[in-house]
């Protein structure tokens, strides 16, 4: 892994492949982490590099606290400070609604934006606000961010699981809370039409959390939108199915 100080914290990144055209992915909540991406951006095209960023695991926290807000602003200083020239930014979850506010932070400096199984709000998702209230309660500990970590993925290899689960476990409690606060607290319905970039949205009709309305929300508020519904896919299409969205998201890298 790599790192590099953003705002005066240390931030850890994995970085995939040598090509001009940047690619920056942001994981989701509850103690996700660059293990998510290896893979996928694995099979990035060689015209491309990926660059994964850690938010909860490895890095320090970021100067403000942690926040989806927080998070915005260090993708686009990490962009920055690494000198990525209108990167792509694909978030999954908690981390496409970072990238939607990064995006209507610094319109000029985003070249695209990929949306997996996420949303401009969390109206409806049951689920966000029950995990959430079984974390103030209960506290969190490494056999419930196990337990929450089966919803992320209907189909996934076990060894897979494993490695994703046994970095999510070192994330800091309150932090997984505080994120997850402000998550429900964002509410982007209205701001939408201000994404000024392409925007790829992608879901999979069996997630357990979001549903299929958040990713319609997302296309029809998005002037320069696509949207890609796997049916066979839970929450996270590039694990699941990662044949068929690389096909499109490959497509998108290139019209973009």
């Amino acid at each position: 892994m790599l790192s590099v100080a953003i705002d005066g914290r240390n931030v850890v990144y994995e970085k995939t492949g040598v090509g001009s055209r940047p690619v920056i992915f942001v994981h989701g909540g509850f103690g996700s982490s660059s293990v998510l991406w290896r893979e996928t951006m694995a099979r990035l095209p060689a015209t491309h590099t990926g660059y994964a960023i850690n938010n909860f695991v490895w890095s320090d926290a970021p100067p403000d606290g942690y926040s989806v807000h927080s998070f915005a602003k260090r993708v686009v200083n990490f962009a920055a400070a690494l000198g990525l020239e209108k990167p792509v930014l694909v978030g999954h979850s908690m981390g496409g609604v970072v990238c939607q506010l990064a995006a209507l932070a610094a319109p000029d400096k985003i070249g695209g934006l990929v949306l997996i199984g996420t949303g401009a709000s969390v109206r409806g998702h049951g689920l966000a606000r029950g995990l959430l209230a079984e974390m103030e309660r209960d506290g969190v500990n490494p056999e419930q961010i196990r337990k929450t970590s089966e919803h992320w993925f209907a189909t996934t290899p076990r060894d897979f699981f494993e490695r994703y689960v046994e970095a999510a476990v070192l994330a800091p409690g309150q932090a997984i809370i505080d994120v997850q606060r402000s998550l429900i607290e964002t509410d982007l319905e209205d701001r939408l039409n201000e994404i000024a970039c392409p925007a790829l949205i992608v879901h999979g009709r069996l997630d357990g959390g979001r549903t299929v309305d958040h990713a319609q929300t997302l296309q029809r508020g998005i002037k320069d939108s696509e949207l890609l519904i796997l049916d066979s896919c839970g929450h996270s299409p590039m694990v699941e199915a990662p044949a068929a969205f690389d096909e499109r998201f490959h497509a998108f890298l290139t019209r973009v």
